[in-house]
């Protein structure tokens, strides 16, 4: 049931109803109710109004509360972190010639490293998709195949680490899917179009507006950019509904937004936008509240002014520093190959020596990048830390892995959601591409699993199945060969394989003849 309030309305007494086993008041409900879900009207958007401004103002009402990109650069981006331009601490010098000695500002990117390290944890294995309800039904076989080549066609692995990037680091991507007119058999069947995806992000310098109702479908999704024509920056607007397709430029005289996608109706006039005959959205929309790095930016400043004001030690103190005790007498001349200083008596010449405590350095650091990684839930994989734990099996990589697998395991649930609504658009282009799918093609069931990375052992893999399956083969002489890479026509090498062995099999039988034997 669907509770429809009007807000503001008047209540002229209080009711009580049952709520979850509870009796609360009808009016503080409301109240609840109201606060809640206080959103812009979709209905009372006119995509047809010749004031786009303000249709365009109503579609950038937000849904969804994500930090900017431009405050998260700030701690993701290096080269923006706060102590290159910090001259409070680390203050540059002037000598009396005029000569600046500037300071160090040694800077760590660690927010870069974790959201690259968690996007290939999540996807340096690449997603597999389990087909079910197939059963003997040759058309929802096909259809199977179909979606399987959309995805290799769209080179659909190296597009999720590239989203899983923009996801963790700046909170929210928009994935569209669209027909290219062009003939092909990629999918099975004779079809005149190819799909295609690209997917939008803060990171590309694309701001999104998606438009949410009060129970989480989507109603539009927006997203404004800017680019090159003819050498002049001009920004573009685009609207995607569930029939419509809105694109919206900003002209270069007094900044007026002018419809670019136009079609004529059937009356003859001119419509703003283009029909979309999926009748839904066809994208998806991932967005989450926070960076993966939340938090973790005061750690890697601490680092990063460590290892600056050390190093401005060690640029100061490293210079040599004659100590000379006494007068010294005589002088010598210059390139002398023997060179003798004479001193009065008691006197001496000597270089100091600066010795640093590195130890406490070289503890605190360490310290605060053990607790960087430690709450990011990421192993610290660096050549350094892993060339000590040699030749380990896999069981124990597993294991030394636990807290990133861990990671990945919260992460995944937006990632199935984002990827099982994909699949949903893919199986609508394909319903309209074969209209021999669109009967079959609800029926078949696509469970997308993400594997977690770690380095496989592939003798250990074949032993366990092996051992599974009592001891059985669990692939053909034909797999082995196309999977050892190495022969160019795999059957033909098969069949070689089998001659040979039966040219062998025929001399063996050969030699136990009686006749055949010499004695």
């Amino acid at each position: 049931m669907r509770l429809s309030v009007k807000i503001g309305a008047p209540f002229s007494k209080k009711k009580n109803i049952k709520v979850f086993d509870k009796q609360i008041s009808f009016t503080i409900f409301v109240d609840v109710i109201t606060k809640v879900f206080v959103m812009i009207d979709f209905t009372s958007i006119d995509f047809d109004s010749p004031h786009v401004s303000k249709t365009i103002n109503q579609l950038k009402t937000k849904s969804v509360s994500v930090p900017t990109w431009e405050k998260l650069i700030v701690d993701y981006d290096p080269k923006k972190h706060a102590i290159l331009t910090d001259t409070d601490v680390l203050k540059d010098k002037v000598r009396s010639d005029g000569q600046l000695d500037k300071s160090a500002r040694i800077i760590v990117g660690l927010e870069e490293l974790h959201v690259k390290r968690l996007s290939e944890f999540t996807f340096s294995i690449p997603v597999k998709r389990v087909y079910g309800n197939l059963e003997d039904n040759e058309t929802r076989k096909a259809i199977s195949r179909a979606i399987e080549a959309v995805y290799k066609n769209a080179r659909i692995d190296s597009e999720n680490l590239k989203r899983a990037v923009a996801f963790y680091a700046s909170c929210e991507i928009f994935t569209v899917w669209y027909a290219v007119k062009k003939k092909n058999k990629l999918y099975g069947f004779d079809s005149e179009y190819k799909l295609k995806c690209k997917t939008f992000s803060p990171m590309s310098g694309v701001r999104l507006y998606p438009l949410f109702n009060e129970m989480d479908d989507m109603l539009a999704m927006s997203f404004e950019y800017t680019k090159k024509v003819q050498d002049k920056d001009v920004t573009f607007f685009e609207t995607y509904t569930s029939d419509k397709h809105y694109i919206w430029k900003q002209g270069l005289d007094a900044g007026k937004w002018l419809p670019v996608l136009t079609q004529e109706t059937e009356d003859g006039e001119t419509a703003n936008g283009e029909e979309i005959i999926l009748m839904k959205i066809p994208g998806v929309y991932a967005w989450r509240s926070k960076p993966v790095y939340d938090g973790l930016s005061p750690i890697r400043a601490e680092i990063e002014y460590s290892l600056s004001r050390n190093s401005n030690v060690i640029a100061y103190n490293s210079a040599p520093l004659l100590k000379v005790v006494g007068a010294s007498k005589g002088k010598e001349d210059k390139g002398e190959s023997y060179r003798v200083v004479h001193c009065d008596q008691g006197g001496d010449v000597a270089y100091v020596s600066w010795s640093q405590s590195i130890e406490a350095l070289k503890y605190h650091v360490e310290t605060m990048e053990k607790m960087y990684w430690m709450q990011a839930q990421i192993p610290d994989i660096s050549f350094e830390n892993m060339k000590g734990l040699g030749n380990i099996g896999y069981d124990a990589r597993q294991t030394l892995l636990t807290d990133a697998h861990l990671k990945v395991g919260d992460e995944a649930g937006a990632w199935i959601e984002f990827l099982e609504r994909e699949c949903n658009v893919i199986k609508a282009f394909l319903s309209i591409m074969n209209s021999k799918f669109s009967s079959e093609i609800d029926n078949v069931d696509v469970e997308h699993i993400i594997t977690p990375y770690v380095q496989n052992d592939e003798l250990a893999e074949i032993n366990k199945r092996m051992k599974a399956n009592g001891n059985k083969p669990i692939e053909s002489q034909l797999e082995s060969i196309q999977k050892y890479g190495e022969s160019s026509d795999a059957a033909a090498t098969l069949k070689q394989i089998q001659e040979e062995g039966a040219v062998e099999a025929m001399q063996t039988r050969s030699a136990f003849i009686l006749e055949n034997q010499v004695l």
